[in-house]
Order: C-alpha cells, then sequence, then structure tokens
C-alpha cells in the first residue's frame, strides 16, 4: 500500500474507535441525570452502563472471523451502521415515558454489538495495512490515543448538551459521527479477508456471551439485593458454568475462537490480566466518580465533565510520548509502571473528601491519566508480543475481549461494593473510598505479575539467541 491509503485507513480506523468509546463516558456524567428522569436505582443505573459494555465483549471474539470470512470492510460497515441505529434508539427512549430505561438499556445493547463490530476490525485493518510490527506499534498507540479521545470528549459533549436540552440528545453525536464514519469507510477503505481454515466457532460464541451476560447479572444483583438472593447465585452459578464449558469447546475446537496455547506466553497472559484490570478500574472508577460528583456533590454534567478532562485529557497528550517509548522499550515493561502509577493514583483518589473542590480532584485525576496512557497503549502492543504472526488477531481479539469484560466487570462490582457499603451505614465518600482502595490492590497486584512476565520474556530472548 502506499503512504496515502494506509494514512486513510489509519484515519478511518482511529475515529471509529473514537466514535465506539464516545458512548462510555457520554452516559456515565449523565446518570445522575437520567436517574431522576426515569426515577431507576443505582441497579438500574449500572444496567444502562453494562448494557452497552457487555455485547461489545461478546462479540468482540468473533468479529475477527467474521472480518476474516466476509471482509474486514463490510464488517466494518456493519458496526458503524448498528452504532447509528441503536444510538438513534436510546435517544428515542427519552420520549418513552415509563418504558424509557428499557428502551434506553436496547439501545445500548444494539450500540454495544456494532462496538463488538469495530474494535478489533480497526486493529485488523491497520494490521493489514502496516503489516511491520514497529511501524505498526506507533499507529496501534494512534488507535489507543483515539480510544482515550472519544472516553475524553463523551462527558463534555454530554455536559454542554444537558444545558440546554434533555438526556436523549446525548446520543445524537455518535450517530451523526457513526453515519459520516461509514461514509468515509465506503469510499476509502479497500476490502481484504484472510478466510484460509477459518470458520465461526459458535459453540464458544454461545458459551463465552453467556459467560460474560450471567456473571454481570450476578454481580449486580448480588450488590442490589445480597450476595445470597436467589438470584444473584444463580447468575454466578450460571456464569461459572458457561466459562468452563468455553474452555472445555475451546480446547477440542479446530478453528477457535481463542488458541489457549496463547496463554503459554508470558508476556500475552500477563497483557491480559492488565488489560482486564485496567479497564475494570478505568471504567469503574469513571463510574463511581460520575455517582459521588452528581449524587454526592450535587454538580452539574458539565462540571462533572471538567473534572473528568483532567483524566481523559491527560491521557489524551501523554499517549504520544507513551507511544514513542514503546518503539525503544519493552511493552510488558512498561505496562507494569503503568498498573503500578495507576494503584499510586487509586490510593492519590481516596483523599478526596465530601467538601473536595476541583483543585482536590484535578491533580489526583491526571496522575491517573498518565498510568491510563501507559496502560491503554502498551496493553495493545503487548498482547502480540512475542506471539506468532498467524496468531497476532486471535492475540489481540483475545486481549481486546478481556479489556472489554474488565470494563463490564467494573462498573457492576465497584457499584455492588459501593450500594453494600452504603446499605450497611456508611457514607457514601467512605464506600467510594473501599471501592478505589480494591481498585489500587488489583492494580498493584497485575503490576506485579507484569513485571514477573517482563522478567521472564527476557530470560527466553536470551536463551533462544545463545
Amino acid at each position: 500500500m502506499t503512504s496515502s491509503p494506509v494514512a486513510r485507513t489509519v484515519a478511518v480506523a482511529v475515529v471509529a474507535i473514537f466514535v465506539t468509546y464516545l458512548p462510555i463516558t457520554a452516559v456515565s456524567v449523565s446518570l445522575t441525570t437520567i436517574g431522576g428522569a426515569t426515577g431507576a436505582s443505582t441497579a438500574g443505573l449500572q444496567w444502562v452502563t453494562v448494557s452497552y459494555i457487555i455485547p461489545v465483549a461478546a462479540v468482540i471474539l468473533s468479529a475477527g472471523v467474521f472480518g476474516d470470512l466476509h471482509g474486514r470492510r463490510r464488517v466494518f460497515l456493519i458496526g458503524m451502521a448498528l452504532t447509528a441505529a441503536g444510538t438513534a434508539i436510546a435517544a428515542a427512549s427519552a420520549t418513552a415515558g415509563s418504558a424509557a430505561l428499557g428502551i434506553l438499556c436496547a439501545g445500548q445493547v444494539v450500540t454495544g454489538v456494532g462496538g463488538g463490530l469495530i474494535v478489533p476490525t480497526t486493529l485488523g485493518l491497520i494490521a493489514h495495512a502496516v503489516p511491520e510490527p514497529a511501524r505498526r506499534a506507533r499507529f496501534v498507540a494512534m488507535w489507543a490515543t483515539g480510544l482515550v479521545g472519544g472516553l475524553t470528549v463523551g462527558p463534555l459533549a454530554s455536559g454542554v448538551i444537558l444545558r440546554y436540552a434533555g438526556w436523549g440528545w446525548i446520543f445524537t453525536p455518535v450517530t451523526v459521527l457513526a453515519v459520516g464514519t461509514a461514509a468515509l469507510a465506503a469510499r476509502w477503505l479497500p476490502e481484504s479477508r484472510s478466510p484460509t481454515g477459518r470458520h465461526l466457532d459458535w459453540p464458544g460464541q454461545i458459551f463465552a456471551s453467556v459467560a460474560i451476560a450471567a456473571s454481570i447479572f450476578g454481580v449486580i444483583e448480588g450488590g442490589q439485593a445480597g450476595w445470597g438472593s436467589p438470584r444473584a447465585v444463580l447468575g454466578l452459578v450460571a456464569g461459572a458454568a458457561a466459562l468452563a464449558g468455553f474452555l472445555r469447546v475451546e480446547t477440542r475446537s479446530t478453528s477457535p475462537l481463542l488458541n489457549l496455547a496463547l496463554f503459554r506466553s508470558p508476556a500475552f497472559s500477563a497483557a491480559g490480566v492488565a488489560a482486564l484490570v485496567a479497564l475494570f478500574a478505568l471504567v469503574g472508577t469513571i463510574f463511581l466518580l460520575s455517582l459521588f460528583f452528581g449524587a454526592g456533590q450535587h454538580l452539574s454534567p458539565l462540571q462533572i465533565a471538567v473534572r473528568l478532562l483532567f483524566l481523559n485529557g491527560v491521557t489524551v497528550v501523554a499517549g504520544p510520548f507513551v507511544g514513542r517509548l514503546l518503539g525503544r522499550w519493552s511493552p510488558v515493561g512498561l505496562l507494569a509502571f503503568g498498573l503500578a502509577l495507576g494503584a499510586i493514583a487509586m490510593l492519590c483518589l481516596t483523599g478526596l473528601r465530601a467538601g473536595a473542590g476541583i483543585g482536590d480532584a484535578a491533580w489526583r485525576l491526571a496522575v491517573l491519566g498518565v498510568a491510563d496512557a501507559f496502560m491503554l497503549s502498551a496493553v495493545a502492543v503487548a498482547a502480540i508480543h512475542r506471539v506468532p504472526h498467524d496468531l497476532a488477531a486471535m492475540a489481540a481479539a483475545g486481549n481486546t475481549a478481556l479489556r472489554q469484560y474488565g470494563g463490564t466487570l467494573g462498573p457492576a462490582v465497584l457499584g455492588a461494593v459501593l450500594t453494600t457499603r452504603m446499605g450497611s451505614g456508611a457514607s457514601m465518600v467512605d464506600a467510594l473510598h473501599t471501592a478505589l482502595a480494591l481498585n489500587a490492590g488489583l492494580l498493584l497486584a497485575a503490576a506485579l505479575g507484569c513485571a514477573l512476565a517482563a522478567r521472564l520474556d527476557r530470560q527466553r530472548v536470551a536463551t533462544s539467541n545463545t
């Protein structure tokens, strides 16, 4: 490919991932407003958030196979069409009265299926356009910056819209951008596919989808109705059984969604755990802080967005610098650094009090923003580090699925912690601190795992060179 087609492909991929992640934080800062308009409980607001992320995580593993079989350009366009349709449904739900919450969640599901198709397809488009690993790392870092850009602009756009219009209008920018991006893709993207030896693993897809949805249902119900409630137990047991079924099916499939042999690579295993923990902490923290700033401090959506800008905006600024480091340093080592810094940032955030002003929040969120730049940029590169070329696409899809599952678990688990602690008499601030401390512990454990993996990786390289 010439430089112009490469630039166009990368540009479309970056804009598309921006559009895909825009709804996450656009909805997060609007949760208090949506709750006030619909009467939704904390559990109901959790479902508004995870109704988008669950289908993203569930569809990602098969999306790469769809692209290989039927063409990445075609799958990309379908994903964008679903994104536009889903956000249009979500926008219309604001006029549905008592049915608004259910229709909103349905729109989120449709949008999430579109996002699940887009995320791995954009990485596949970049890999096809830029086959050289060293050069590709820089473009993957751009892709990660586009992802964080969506998380950054989402709150600001919603904050401004909610000053002048109802909450249904927060979805309109995504609809418009999805249609525009699809038009550019239809004109610029070449078709590409790799059908040899590939077929859809329907049993694996079904088991994976049930495992993700059931486990999240169990966690949310546990936080709302008690961990011993029949619905919580049923969800968690069903999720565990489906996971066992998925692992069994994948070991026997001739064309698995996820080749379990990939986990023999220390770098891939560490990147997978890190991806899950990083998005668990990031999306979960945004969910918690949105509730704290909105319900606890009674700030407007725009005021919440300005505070979150110190998190996501710093990540956008730091992203290109991390991209340059990825060409010089071990991606697993940089990932370990980002996770450790993230743990420090979470401990800093436990210093927030009920009357904390913007200055108290800003520097703490900025530290987390730098950590996120390292985590989000390095994890995508670390996932395919040392992985055989023919398994690189599958490794990227598997890592992305774990990342999205972490993003789904974050609001569910941390929301359950918040609900449980407040239900036992703790203040919102104390409950928030408990959830943030849990985040810090998980990030630190993942950092230690990555540091060990980086050491094992160096030893393997040294052994292979002797």
